[in-house]
């Protein structure tokens, strides 16, 4: 982990800053990329989250002239945008509330006021909620991410919203298993109790196979993963008729 970061990020993408900035829109880079930064691990794919965007039309207006956008996201208020190597998805502030089972049983809703830790929020894992300010550059860590990835340790952002998806828990075993970092214990035991209400069953199949598929390729010891999710009780999605 770097003592002293000094956060970077492709040049060019720049142009696309200073446009989203000059319409009041700030941009804030998030996820796996921050926190592949923290780890020394090469990342090509890059979520900004948008602070102060009117709407999904006006961010898709913009971006359109520096490559070829993707409108797939829409419903979830994410915009992709093909650049270069890269595939940046742009999420509009939003929040998201479970409303039905399965991964499309989402209420989500997209507010141009909320700030960073509301937008934040909704996120998995504390690593994966730092943000970078690209305007101020400086790091926003709302959640404590980048002590939890110092001390390697896999923390929820909100242990009372996490089992909203319960592709988190393979999500968490996968990360465990890929970085070699500790599961935090009030996570672990929440995952045993989702298991318990068979929320796993939820889960369409292409979901999962996307997760156990990282686990074998990106792990230095998958084994270590499934010994996990025995632990959890969630190896009978494996056995299940």
């Amino acid at each position: 982990m770097k003592n002293t970061p000094i956060f970077d990020y492709p040049n060019y993408l720049n142009k696309i800053f200073d446009k989203l900035k000059n319409n009041g829109i700030k941009s804030i880079i998030v996820g796996g990329y921050v926190r592949d930064f923290f780890l020394n691990i090469d990342s090509k794919d890059i979520d900004i989250e948008l602070l102060g965007v009117n709407s999904y039309q006006e961010l898709s207006n913009i971006l359109k002239e520096f490559g070829r956008v993707n409108n797939v996201g829409k419903s979830f208020g994410v915009c992709k945008l093909s650049l270069e190597n890269l595939e940046i998805d742009f999420t509009l502030p939003r929040t998201d509330n479970k409303i039905a089972s399965g991964h499309s049983g989402f209420l989500v809703k997209t507010d141009k006021n909320l700030d960073f830790k509301t937008a934040s929020s909704r996120r998995d894992f504390t690593m994966n909620s730092i943000g970078y300010d690209v305007d101020k550059e400086i790091f926003i860590d709302p959640f404590d991410g980048i002590q939890d990835i110092k001390y390697k340790l896999i923390k929820a952002v909100n242990l009372e919203k996490f089992d909203e998806d319960p592709l988190r828990v393979f999500r968490a075993v996968s990360f465990r298993s890929r970085l070699e970092f500790n599961l935090d214990e009030k996570l672990f035991v929440l995952c045993k109790n989702m298991c318990e209400k068979d929320l796993l069953f939820e889960l369409a199949k292409e979901r999962v196979y996307d997760e156990i598929k990282k686990i074998f390729l990106k792990s230095p010891r998958p084994s270590s993963a499934f010994v996990l999710l025995k632990k959890t009780g969630w190896t009978q999605i494996f056995t299940a008729s």
